[in-house]
């Protein structure tokens, strides 16, 4: 055994085939932290032997694995990570060296699972069927866009030594390459004029669930139930613009665009918007900005999925 730092683990990705069943890593991920690891739950024993002792023995009755990973988000492995998100992989056209990937949300309870492969100094780990929840992207002034994962998985299997590859990651999104957009709906968007923030905050969650059956101690599966799609918006206090939303219940359509260059673009579309929590700052010395909270709904008028939206354009041919 061996004493390490965290920079020297390795994270890879893969996308299962099925359910389950590990998958040697195609995307080796760049993590800035992790935490994601085995867990067990353990019971005790609480039976009273005529002794002031809370227990005298403890079961292992469920094992998995959970944890958050933080990382930057560069456009090629960040494919594999929407496909989880989304559920099913995308639909790849172009080339032969620029391809635009588009995902559709599954309106199912059991998305795309990856294998997610972790390796340092003392051994190597294959975790099976890993979900994400939340996924959460932020992008602050003057900082790189960084994205924070959730995951849960079945129990980790040791697993032999891989050598990572780290050289095709693709292009690294920076605040600047950012692009944020309201408008009337979906239609208007295109024409729309980019609106200056000071960050953005976005974040996806599944409500996942562990379907644990009798018999074993490991989960049967990982499933989502109900999708929310919410973000807050921090922008210079120049007007009641936002505080209206608010109060008068406006919705709006949006977009979150990640520009690098020409061809690596990531494009999110919110078809119906509700705006909430609007808070305004005057600190004293300061220059006075407002805070809102957006939540995204399904477009009921329209049959619009609340991501309507989700494409990759990038130089990787498929996922």
């Amino acid at each position: 055994m061996a004493y390490f730092v965290g920079r020297r683990v390795d994270v890879g990705l893969a996308k299962e085939s099925t359910r389950g069943t590990p998958v040697t890593p195609t995307f080796w991920l760049p993590v800035s932290s992790i935490g994601f690891d085995n867990k067990a739950v353990v019971q005790d024993s609480e039976g009273a032997f005529g002794n002031i002792a809370d227990s005298h023995e403890g079961w292992v009755t469920k094992r998995n694995a959970e944890g958050d990973m933080e990382f930057d988000i560069y456009d090629k492995f960040f494919g594999l990570v929407l496909a989880a998100i989304a559920g099913q992989t995308p639909t790849s056209t172009g080339g032969p060296t620029n391809y635009t990937h588009t995902y559709t949300l599954l309106n199912s309870n059991q998305h795309q699972s990856l294998s997610i492969y972790i390796k340092d100094p003392n051994g190597a780990t294959m975790f099976p069927l890993s979900m994400i929840d939340p996924l959460e992207i932020n992008v602050e002034p003057e900082g790189i866009v960084k994205a924070s994962a959730s995951w849960r998985s079945r129990e980790g299997q040791d697993w032999q030594s891989l050598s990572a590859n780290y050289t095709s990651l693709g292009e690294k999104y920076l605040h600047q390459h950012l692009s944020f957009k309201l408008a009337a709906n979906i239609a208007g968007l295109a024409a729309a004029s980019a609106i200056n923030l000071r960050s953005l905050s976005f974040k996806i969650t599944k409500n996942l669930e562990d379907w644990d059956d009798m018999g074993t101690a490991v989960p049967g599966d990982i499933l989502n139930k109900q999708l929310a799609v919410e973000g807050t918006i921090e922008l210079g206090f120049n007007d009641r613009v936002y505080r209206n939303y608010m109060l008068l219940n406006t919705y709006r359509a949006c977009e979150i665009k990640l520009t690098q260059g020409t061809n690596n673009v990531l494009t999110i579309q919110l078809p119906r918007v509700s705006f909430r929590a609007w808070e305004p700052s005057r600190g004293l010395d300061d220059l006075a900005t407002e805070k809102i909270e957006f939540k995204a709904m399904y477009d009921l008028t329209n049959a619009l999925a609340q991501i309507s939206t989700l494409t990759l354009a990038n130089q990787q041919a498929s996922y």
